[in-house]
């Protein structure tokens, strides 16, 4: 397998959809797979989890991911537009192919001026409803569409409507809801139905699968037989409604074939040839046990066949659940963003199994090496993938790839498309509510692309990442406090707060490479009058300006502190006596000049006293420290007896 273009033909196609219709999107793949085999393309398939049941801003992060390919790499774009949970999006994606020249087919929803193809629903739904009036004799039905304004939730209830009329049944408008599509709504809709009316209707006809699930399930824990006190229908015919018990009455699109035919279309514009603009292909009713039927299949051995593999399913499902929890563990524990790819690396090495043998993961560096820097000014909501990318994980074919890169706006490190073999690769967004920090490809047959597995896989990868850059920016901001109480404000030279923590490391270092080091305190004089003639103003003043002297004329491995109010205190390692009388001279000096210049109407002289440490001694630092203390206060007595003055 080779991860680019060949000849003129670029031979690769895109795929829009979305994962919450991961096994109807996979079953299409499989008729676009068939025809890759012909035309020999690699399918890139943009996999949002957009939702019209959660936050617009987590939806928006989604919904970015169909932004992330340059459309004009590709031969032809294929649109799941009735699936993504967004049109508005899946017009702008068909409109912006069609102004770029870029072949395009709409799956599901008709719009103008672009190639479409569509599942009748009116052939599966009416033969299903048909069905239940004339073979089960229902009278009183509810209808759970997905969301009002769907075109396929607006025409499955259409075609209800009609059939149900055609038999004299009128569908009232109280017998109508919605379950948003998703396995959540539904459960609450039930409950709230038997709450207020425990006698069930004859028949819930559901839009889809999931949703017809949900109800069943519901319903049975609720106390209820299947389809003995109801028949529940679905749509879709996905693996869970055949497996369920009772078996799923369904309507089967026969995505395969949609798959395949959407292909002709495709390259039927691709090749200049005459196509029709709308095609429609024929919806499929099957009768399954939730109304009382068999249809023909043998549900027994249906059954055992998936009864056989469950545990293996189980199994694999713990294993997945297990390298999650060991990669959550490794991502969180860092403390740095570089550290991340090595860690990555020696994860998957140890077991890839789940994500396959063609994996990688793109992230945007500056999202992790500034977690202080807010999103809105990293990223451009009007082209959310416009930032450098860093490649952290690559593997192709069972090897992992070192150094990979991404030039331009190329989507996979190293791609090129192999002459005779045929691949898919699914791009799955990486995102913090609307902001996408990169994204994760998987190829092929990933285990992880199951359609129970994938979704709890992505969010708990973000999970991670989310956390780990909540600890880069709580380090970030613990380094600024420890900054800001490991410097004196005022003077900016260390507080006394860090001394033992500064000081003691470079006195042992000394002593142990048999190194003296000096030890000096300064002391400002009179400051006790400064302050009250002058005022506190001036005091400070005072202090900064011998602060400003001792932190000008330290060297970069010396440490100056304000040890107290007026007093200060240097620690200057591998230094002798020459070097700590040169300070102290230069100190004083410094501070005799100030004074003959500044028109103040008072000086600023300071005591000033050190010793150089013996290694050999024996003595601890805060021996020295001590000493040096003594020595400074006996100083300032001589300065101040001298004047009459008492010591302050």
């Amino acid at each position: 397998m080779y991860w680019g273009c060949l000849g003129e033909m670029k031979h690769k196609i895109a795929v829009y959809g979305n994962g919450w219709n991961l096994e109807a999107l996979q079953q299409t793949l499989e008729g676009v797979k068939r025809y890759a085999e012909l035309e020999d393309f690699d399918t890139f398939v943009f996999l949002s989890y957009a939702s019209y049941s959660v936050h617009t801003t987590l939806t928006q992060g989604q919904l970015n991911l169909y932004q992330l390919g340059d459309l004009s790499s590709f031969d032809g774009i294929i649109v799941l537009s009735a699936t993504l949970n967004s049109p508005p999006t899946a017009i702008e994606l068909c409109r912006k192919a069609k102004d770029l020249g870029v072949p395009v087919v709409s799956i599901g929803m008709d719009i103008d001026d672009i190639p479409s193809i569509r599942v009748r629903n009116r052939d599966g739904m009416e033969a299903l409803v048909t069905h239940l009036v004339e073979e089960h004799h229902v009278k009183h039905v509810v209808f759970m569409g997905g969301t009002p304004d769907h075109v396929d939730s607006i025409e499955r209830l259409e075609i209800t409507r009609e059939v149900l009329a055609a038999h004299g049944i009128t569908l009232e408008p109280g017998d109508i809801c919605y379950g948003n599509w998703n396995n959540a709504d539904p459960s609450y809709l039930i409950r709230e139905m038997v709450s207020t009316n425990p006698s069930l209707p004859d028949a819930i006809i559901c839009a889809n699968d999931v949703m017809a699930l949900s109800v069943s399930s519901e319903l049975l824990r609720l106390g209820y037989s299947l389809p003995e006190d109801v028949i529940v229908t679905g749509y879709d015919h996905g693996s869970e409604g055949t497996t369920f018990y009772p078996s799923l009455c369904t309507v089967s699109p026969n995505f395969q074939k949609v798959g395949y035919r959407s292909c002709e279309m495709l390259f039927d514009q691709i090749l200049g040839k005459p196509i029709e603009t709308r095609l429609s292909l024929p919806s499929v009713f099957v009768p399954g046990e939730s109304c009382r039927c068999s249809g023909g299949r043998d549900y027994v051995k249906i059954r055992q066949e998936f009864c056989q593999t469950s545990y293996h399913k189980h199994l694999q499902f713990n294993i997945l659940e297990q390298r999650e929890r060991l990669l959550a563990m490794r991502i969180t524990g860092l403390t740095d963003y570089p550290s991340l790819k090595p860690v990555l690396s020696k994860h998957y090495a140890a077991d890839h199994s789940c994500e396959g043998d063609s994996f990688a993961i793109v992230l945007c560096p500056d999202y992790f090496e500034n977690p202080l820097t807010p999103s809105a000014e990293i990223f451009d909501i009007n082209d959310p993938f416009r930032f450098p990318m860093d490649v952290v994980v690559s593997w192709l074919n069972g090897k992992e790839v070192q150094d990979a890169h991404l030039h331009g706006r190329e989507l996979i490190p190293g791609y090129q498309k192999a002459p005779g073999e045929q691949h898919i690769y699914y791009f799955c967004a990486l995102h913090n509510y609307e902001y996408d920090y990169g994204y994760i490809i998987f190829a092929d047959d990933a285990y992880v692309l199951d359609s129970s597995n994938l979704f709890s896989y992505l969010e708990k990868v973000q999970q991670s990442l989310m956390q780990l850059r909540s600890n880069l920016r709580l380090d970030m901001l613990n380094q600024d406090l420890k900054r800001i109480y490991d410097k004196d404000p005022m003077t900016g030279l260390y507080t006394r707060f860090v001394y033992e923590n500064k000081v003691d490391p470079i006195f042992e270092t000394c002593t142990r490479l048999k190194q003296t080091m000096t030890v000096m305190f300064v002391d400002i004089n009179y400051m006790k009058r400064i302050n009250d003639h002058y005022g506190h103003l001036q005091g400070d003043i005072a202090i900064r300006i011998v602060a400003n002297a001792i932190r000008d004329n330290i060297q970069p491995d010396w440490i100056g502190v304000r040890f107290g109010g007026d007093e200060f205190l240097i620690i200057a390692p591998d230094s002798g006596e020459e070097t700590a009388a040169d300070l102290k001279e230069r100190l004083l000096g410094i501070l005799e000049e100030n004074n003959s210049t500044s028109g103040r109407p008072y000086k600023i002289t300071v005591s000033c006293a050190y010793v150089v440490t013996n290694p050999s001694s024996g003595k601890m630092l805060e021996d020295y420290v001590r000493e040096a203390d003594q020595l400074m206060y006996r100083i300032k007595q001589e300065v101040h007896a001298k004047d009459g003055q008492p010591r302050s």
